[in-house]
């Protein structure tokens, strides 16, 4: 096989489809870190979010003959991703005693990979990990259609076209639900302000995820 780097996506699943196994090695590889991270973003649950990451695998898998080469790669895999995180909330929602914070990610996932453009101060650092706790509780309670779209705007910058295949909905689609998770974000953040401050807590919410 060529170089990882050097093999699209694409190509690589039509050779999954085929039997290659070594072609699965390396998806798995290439994508495993940014799949885990959008989905423990998500689920804000460490030991969940690696099973989800390999359950969405074993379904790319099972799916490896439908895949559509016409489809980016990134918008397929994440949309079987963010159905999965659908199907764990509701499976959460039914098991209320299973909720809980996973206080290893509030916060600190960022600092402690180095994802800030400069060494924060110790009082920077912890109004950092303040903003970051107060987002992840504010999107505990997003609906998904808005959550899975802000994730993959922000966190993986994909594009609205992109977004767009992965949450089944039209571009103008996916610029509303920013807007309405951009508010629901203003509602939770800053109780009792206008509408024309979302764009105020837009950039509370890029201060506490920038990477």
């Amino acid at each position: 096989m060529q170089d990882n780097e050097q093999v699209d996506d694409a190509v690589l699943m039509q050779r999954v489809a085929a039997g290659d196994t070594a072609a699965l090695c390396v998806i798995i590889d290439r994508w495993q870190v940014p799949l885990g991270n959008f989905i423990r973003r998500y689920v804000q649950n460490h030991e969940a979010a690696q099973e989800l990451v390999q359950e969405t695998f074993v379904r790319l898998y099972e799916a490896r003959a439908r895949y559509d080469s016409n489809m980016k790669f990134s918008s397929w895999l994440f949309k079987i991703a963010a159905n999965l995180c659908k199907n764990y909330y509701r499976w959460r929602s039914r098991h209320p005693e299973c909720l809980g914070w996973d206080e290893n990610l509030q916060g600190g996932e960022e600092a402690q990979h180095g994802m800030y453009s400069k060494d924060p101060t110790p009082v920077e650092e912890s109004e950092r990990r303040e903003d970051i706790a107060k987002l992840e509780r504010a999107m505990c309670g997003m609906p998904h259609q808005l959550k899975t779209t802000l994730l993959l705007y922000y966190y993986e910058s994909m594009s609205y076209k992109e977004i767009a295949h992965s949450v089944g909905c039209s571009a103008r689609g996916v610029e509303t639900r920013l807007y309405r998770a951009r508010a629901w974000l203003a509602k939770k953040l800053c109780p009792g302000r206008s509408e024309k401050n979302a764009a105020e807590t837009k950039l509370l919410f890029m201060h506490g995820i920038q990477m």
